[in-house]
């Protein structure tokens, strides 16, 4: 006789051996859930924006004197633009998330800087806002500062693209109760008759 004791699952029920069948059955269902739930809601982005092509919009504002921080301004609207779940807009339009970045050469204007590192890296600033034509004006969300060199603009665009699908992610219901809040009718001036 074995020294280990046959242990049931189950001890008050006698159909043991239909076990691996339930648990493959529960596993594959819960699978079919989750590619479902994928296939219903395949951006998590896409909770805010225009409700009839369910993207984000995104202004991205550039404020970039030095080649690398244009370059690397460039690749983040493409990247934007590109991608499924945001749309590129050119101004603050109904609802979306604002980037806002300010660039200057790290090396200009240094005392003691060889010239040849000029156009070789930028600093970077970049504000995250929240805005809607229901707020008073766009919202602060977040801030950073970083450097970016001239090979890393492509990386470090996808880096923001990244933080900005977080934010997206994090404001899902800001974005939702704002879209569900009707739009405050204009209330009329008094005039006084005189």
């Amino acid at each position: 006789m074995s020294r280990y004791q046959k242990l049931c699952i189950c001890p008050s029920r006698h159909d043991s051996a239909t076990l691996p069948f339930t648990l493959k059955t529960n596993l594959a269902s819960t699978i079919g859930m989750l590619a479902l739930i994928l296939l219903i809601f395949p951006a998590h982005a896409r909770a805010a924006g225009n409700e009839s092509d369910g993207k984000l919009s995104v202004f991205v504002d550039c404020h970039c004197s030095d080649p690398v921080g244009g370059d690397f301004c460039s690749a983040l609207k493409d990247k934007v633009g590109d991608s499924p779940a945001y749309r590129l807009v050119d101004h603050t339009d109904a609802l979306g998330i604002g980037v806002h970045l300010w660039c200057v050469d790290l090396f200009t204007g240094l005392p003691g800087i060889d010239k040849k590192l000029t156009g070789t890296m930028s600093a970077v600033s970049v504000t995250f806002t929240i805005y809607a034509d229901r707020l008073p004006g766009e919202v602060y969300e977040d801030s950073s500062v970083f450097r970016v060199g001239k090979t890393a603009a492509d990386e470090m665009s996808q880096k923001i693209l990244t933080a900005l699908g977080q934010l997206a992610t994090a404001n899902k219901t800001v974005f939702e109760h704002i879209r569900a809040t009707p739009k405050a009718a204009p209330t009329p001036t008094q005039q006084i008759i005189q």
